[in-house]
């Protein structure tokens, strides 16, 4: 049985990076990997200085020129490519010793011992228990109502589309909603930033109706990328549409990890090139058949509807 409320929840990760910023003693500081470590996986470092970078709001005063680059670099201050005199200034100020642009004798002036919730770890272990879970049977041909997802950003605010379509590619139904997410995106985790945006459309999943998600489904490094949780947490037929592959190699048109398929390269009814795999209650074979079939891709045009939404809503 999977929490499905923890799929569901909008996991504020600003004020995780908040909280842990603050407990930086003064004439210390810490870095962008060691405090994605501390929140479980160093593939969020990019994402933390982003978020530290941020037009966000804060609770409280956060001390973000306390967090540097591994490798001594003091970095930015109040946005890219700004404020690097003024953080240095603060850090000297605060008995943090700098020399040539790098904080030095780091293994002493580098804070480790964060107090903090490893949401990251949590999230990754979620992600393995919905994996088995997945069922990668079911005939995609059969479904005459195929529904396309996508979702659009202005800053923290997702902006999602669905557009459904017969097998024709006649449209049948669009719908729009809009949400606050504040999840930015971290490698490995879009699931944990899309699904509510996602979710937002469904007054009742339909069973119907095959949805395809502009992400990944069992081509994820943990078998379970957004399309995978979208399906089994809705408990409904699910495939992934994307554009790029996010890990696994190519072999003459099919995406392996760890030698297994996990899906395969195709051109929609449009000729644009996808990488198609598994979310949910459908065969890889039988869903590549389905959206090479379709004339309009509805994943492109939830794409265009969303983009449109967010444009005259921004």
């Amino acid at each position: 049985m999977i929490d499905r409320d923890f799929h569901l929840r909008d996991h504020d990760l600003y004020r995780y990076i908040f909280d842990m910023a603050v407990q930086i003693p003064t004439g210390m500081v810490s870095t962008y990997g060691t405090m994605a470590r501390s929140l479980g996986d160093q593939a969020a470092s990019r994402a933390v200085g982003m978020m530290l970078a941020a037009d966000h709001a804060r609770p409280f005063k956060v001390p973000c020129h306390r967090v540097i680059y591994s490798d001594g670099r003091t970095g930015w201050y109040t946005g890219a490519g700004k404020g690097e005199e003024r953080k240095r200034e603060l850090l000297l100020s605060e008995g943090v010793p700098i020399s040539d642009g790098r904080v030095l004798d780091l293994e002493r002036t580098v804070f480790k011992d964060f107090r903090v919730d490893p949401i990251l770890t949590r999230m990754a272990d979620s992600q393995r228990e919905l994996a088995p879970l997945v069922s990668e049977h079911g005939d995609a041909m059969r479904f005459e109502r195929i529904a396309g997802l996508d979702v659009s950003y202005d800053g923290d605010r997702a902006f999602s589309a669905m557009v459904t379509v017969n097998r024709d590619g006649k449209v049948l139904e669009e719908k729009t909603a809009r949400c606050q997410v504040n999840f930015p995106y971290v490698p490995g985790y879009l699931g944990f930033r899309e699904m509510r945006p996602y979710s937002s459309l469904l007054n009742k999943a339909r069973q119907d109706t095959l949805y395809l998600i502009d992400g990944h489904g069992r081509a994820h490094p943990r078998r379970a990328g957004i399309a995978c949780q979208f399906g089994v947490v809705h408990g409904i037929a699910v495939g992934g549409v994307a554009k790029s592959v996010l890990t696994g190699s190519m072999e003459t048109g099919s995406l392996y990890i760890e030698n297994e398929e996990v899906g395969r390269v195709i051109k929609d009814g449009q000729g644009r090139e996808r990488f198609i795999s598994v979310g949910n209650r459908v065969d890889l074979t039988s869903l590549c058949s389905l959206v090479s079939s379709i004339s309009h891709n509805p994943t492109t045009l939830a794409h265009d509807l969303c983009t449109r939404y967010r444009k005259g809503r921004s």
